[in-house]
């Protein structure tokens, strides 16, 4: 019989340095006992040895890691890190499966965490958090690698997540609207900035986080809200988004998780596929499931505008609580459909009206002495989320965005001769042409890239949608905060949903030309 599991996501073993190595094991399993943790998602620096070489190769030998003169898969340390997870493991004695995960920080870009993550590289091969790094050809943000001669770069995002999905992961963008000052009058920035980006090219988002640094983030439910409302498959998770080394690691008691049906004996392949779907929702300890028309959350139910559907909900306190205060229906917009307060607990249904589609229904309730309305939502301890029963007409499809190219070669391009190849984001082979004078107008894919290939010269590869300049207006909005200028006042960790411009985006990827 399949088990509701609940998965701690996003976790970094050994950051804080303020426990040993060995206590912060024993630790990490009190804990997961103490709060119920079926399994745990275990990110970087995972161990000694690992966290000794980021250290060295990301800030000491920078510029020998990324100068191509080393392989970098020569300082995985395979062996110590499988045996952190089977020490992890054993010591948890079946109570709480450890796996590995690992989060990809990109500052001005988001960051990203995984299930099923597969380690193919160190775990800062992709950072960009605290240097510069160059994706394009006019990035200011630059940094020149003194054995190169030439700006640092990393793979971007689109290459990242589509080599992980390849392998069978599932990327989560974390905290999306997380940003704060730093003390001196600068924006620091841990915003998802290319999320959007992403939804448009791929068609959805395999997950946001929509809990974490607080049960009920204000901002994390707007934005997923405006999301949906364009019809995006887009997926919420919780992240807890812990230290697991510092020193009272027990007392954290911001736990944050995703609670999905599992049979048997828990694995890494049977997490992954339950969060493919999406039929789970998050939650700081309450228990909340809807169903619409017997569609489970996760899933999609064909019907029309002014429709009647039945939406069950079952609910339950957090443990200790004798009441839910507060049980909310939510629909398009954010509206709040339906609204029940002091339930003990149980299954409730509701008649509603389907509205505009796309349309979506999602449950979300609150804990016995939490209210919707607290001046600051920390204030909030106690909430849970589930995910959307998608409300569509027949046939509805939120389409990936084609990218209508144009590339000119002039008559002096050192290119000429060579050839022009097309491939997807993971480097699956699309098109090729052989290069001469004059313009080639092709439809790509807007997560597509391409190489420039000539017998005596060095490669040139780049993303299209990563070179286009009217993409990057959008982003920088986001990421060097420009957005504060039109909403004055906001306080960290705070973004209206619109400043993520999705039409604008959409637009900005629809066309793309360059020159050589």
């Amino acid at each position: 019989m399949e088990e509701w599991r609940g998965i701690v996501s996003h976790t970094h073993m050994l950051r804080s340095k303020e426990s040993p190595f060995e206590n912060t094991k024993e630790n990490l399993v009190a804990w997961c006992r103490k709060y119920n943790v079926s399994a745990a998602g275990i990110g970087s620096p995972w161990e000694p040895v690992s966290a000794g070489h980021y250290g060295h190769y990301e800030r000491v030998e920078r510029d020998l890691y990324c100068s191509g003169k080393m392989n970098p898969k020569s300082v995985m340390d395979k062996k110590e890190i499988k045996k952190l997870f089977d020490d992890l493991n054993r010591m948890s004695d079946g109570k709480t499966l450890f796996y590995q995960d690992n989060e990809n920080p990109k500052g001005r870009f988001g960051h990203l965490w995984y299930f099923g993550y597969k380690y193919d590289f160190p775990a800062w091969h992709d950072y960009s958090q605290d240097r510069p790094i160059s994706y394009y050809e006019e990035d200011p943000c630059r940094e020149i690698n003194s054995i190169t001669g030439r700006p640092h770069t990393r793979r971007a995002y689109l290459e990242v997540v589509a080599t992980q999905r390849k392998a069978g992961a599932v990327a989560v963008w974390a905290h999306p609207t997380s940003w704060w000052s730093d003390g001196k009058g600068g924006f620091v920035t841990n915003i998802a900035s290319e999320a959007v980006l992403h939804l448009l090219a791929d068609g959805f988002l395999e997950g946001m986080v929509v809990q974490g640094y607080d049960a009920f983030h204000r901002n994390y439910q707007q934005l997923w809200f405006y999301l949906l409302d364009f019809g995006a498959i887009v997926p919420g998770f919780a992240e807890t988004d812990a230290c697991f080394d510092q020193a009272r690691l027990i007392d954290y008691d911001h736990v944050y998780m995703n609670y999905m049906r599992i049979d048997g004996k828990l694995s890494n392949k049977k997490i992954v596929s339950a969060v493919k779907k999406n039929c789970h929702f998050a939650s700081s300890g309450a228990f909340l499931t809807l169903e619409v028309d017997d569609v489970s959350m996760g899933g999609i139910l064909n019907s029309r505008t002014g429709d009647r559907v039945v939406s069950r909900v079952e609910a339950y306190p957090v443990l200790g609580q004798k009441k839910i205060s507060r049980l909310d229906l939510i629909g398009r917009g954010g509206k709040i459909l339906a609204t029940v307060e002091n339930f003990t607990g149980g299954i409730l249904e509701f008649e509603l009206k389907v509205g505009n589609l796309p349309d979506y229904v999602i449950a979300r309730t609150l804990g016995e002495n939490d209210r919707i309305d607290a001046a600051s939502q920390k204030d909030i301890r106690h909430a849970a989320l589930t995910n959307p029963v998608y409300i569509q007409d027949s046939g509805f499809e939120f389409k990936p965005v084609m990218t209508q190219c144009k590339f000119s070669f002039s008559t002096g391009s050192r290119w000429h001769g060579g050839r022009i190849i097309f491939e997807t984001a993971d480097g699956t082979f699309l098109d090729d042409n052989r290069i001469k004078s004059g313009d080639l107008k092709i439809s790509l894919p807007a997560s597509a890239r391409l190489r420039l290939v000539k017998t005596g010269s060095e490669e040139k590869i780049f993303y299209i949608a990563m070179a286009n300049g009217k993409v990057h207006e959008h982003l920088r909005y986001l990421h060097n905060g420009e957005f504060l200028k039109d909403y004055p006042g906001l306080r960290p960790g705070e973004v209206p949903a619109e400043a993520f411009r999705l039409p604008e985006v959409k637009e900005a990827i629809s066309t793309f030309s360059k020159s050589f």
